[in-house]
């Protein structure tokens, strides 16, 4: 059996029936709702004027435990929108923002006189609605209050049976969960290359959405506690940044060969090796995972990773991007990567050492001003490996 797509269109009607009746789903990583009132006033002419309007993909999925899901692999902002306009209802923007953090990368700038550039990211998706009832009236009358607003768009009743919208269904040929697994993830990705942007972390958790031993591997428990702090933006510490650039300094012994050529492109380097760990390919420019662990199995490294963050008392809040990777970027490397330990018996000599290569490297105002330059972030790899080289135990 080969992979099929298959084509056609449904009625508005009858997507409704699917989202209402559960027949298909969201995956756990779309959790944002983007679009706002206008984009769904934009889909609505649209279909009534019978525009061309991409197809939504929904992907056939069996569990290793034989149970099928239908998930939405792209298309959620258009099907929620739909379902909007059929309850008549938006979510209240006060009631579910999303509280993003921005990742630290050095890259970042202030918001534009104090606005969030997340302002119009919803924490919501259509699941919030669709676990109150299977209809229109059952949902309405458990709305949380003040937490929707009315649109007051007036469609007519005939309007959902009338118009479609088309879709693109793709049924695997294998069978196997495991072989599912990395077929949806060529998929995800060819969709995240091709199609419209989400935003990064959920980008990046698609490529291992349906894989969730990797999950404790590229979002460590601890992760979320460090964090850059500027002015009053709080910018969390990019945990797959530091696997990324570090693995391709194991693979190579090179920090010339990091990240070469993708200077202005770190998210979609960062998105690649994130496809390498999960289809364990890109052997040239990473490594494979196996090679840095046996089997796969990266869970006691992690672990002591964690201990040794608490054992050398790493601050949580840091000053910028430089101070973060010279704390990082040699303890990630050596703990987790080359299996080593630190001697946190001499904790106060090594942050006293990194603090004051930390003060040297922001002495350069080139390098102050711009720390997310390649030759700047080679330079804190280089300069935070060789104090954490001097601290480790035989």
């Amino acid at each position: 059996m080969e992979n099929r797509v298959y084509y056609g269109e449904y009625s508005l009607a009858y997507w409704l029936e699917l989202i209402l009746n559960w027949k298909i789903t969201l995956p756990a990583y779309q959790r944002h709702f983007v679009w706002n009132e206008e984009k769904i006033n934009a889909l609505l002419c649209s279909i009534k004027e019978e525009r061309f309007i991409p197809p939504v993909t929904i992907g056939a999925f069996t569990d290793a435990n034989g149970q099928k899901q239908h998930y939405i692999i792209d298309g959620q902002q258009r099907l929620t929108s739909i379902l909007l306009a059929y309850l008549d209802i938006f979510p209240n923007k006060e009631g579910f923002r999303a509280h993003l953090t921005a990742l630290a990368n050095g890259t970042e700038i202030l918001p534009e006189d104090g606005i969030d550039p997340y302002d119009n990211v919803l924490e919501w998706n259509f699941h919030t609605l669709t676990e109150k009832g299977k209809d229109k009236a059952t949902i309405l009358s458990k709305l949380e209050k003040n937490n929707y607003k009315t649109l007051n768009l007036a469609i007519a009743s005939d309007f959902w049976s009338n118009h479609f919208l088309g879709f693109s269904y793709i049924v695997p040929a294998c069978t196997s969960s495991s072989d599912q697994q990395k077929y949806y993830t060529k998929v995800f990705r060819e969709i995240n290359v091709q199609g419209e942007k989400l935003l990064p972390m959920e980008s990046r958790r698609s490529l291992y959405f349906f894989n969730n031993e990797l999950e404790g591997y590229f979002e460590p428990d601890f992760a979320p506690e460090y964090f850059v702090k500027l002015a009053a933006v709080k910018q969390q510490m990019d945990f797959v940044r530091y696997l990324c650039l570090l693995s391709a300094y194991a693979k190579h012994q090179d920090v010339r060969k990091v990240a070469r050529s993708y200077g202005y492109r770190m998210e979609e380097y960062i998105e690649n090796y994130v496809y390498s760990v999960v289809e364990d390919e890109n052997e040239n420019m990473f490594g494979r995972f196996e090679t840095l662990f046996a089997n796969k199995d990266y869970h006691a490294d992690m672990e002591r990773l964690k201990q040794t963050l608490h054992d050398l008392n790493i601050p949580k809040e840091h000053q910028s991007i430089i101070n973060l990777d010279m704390y990082f970027f040699g303890l990630v490397y050596y703990v987790l990567l080359q299996h080593k330990s630190v001697d946190c018996t001499r904790k106060e000599q090594l942050k006293q050492k990194l603090e004051r290569r930390i003060n040297e490297l922001k002495a350069n105002d080139k390098h102050a001003q711009a720390p997310a330059q390649l030759q700047y972030m080679r330079k804190r790899i280089e300069e935070s490996l060789k104090i954490y080289h001097s601290y480790l135990l035989p």
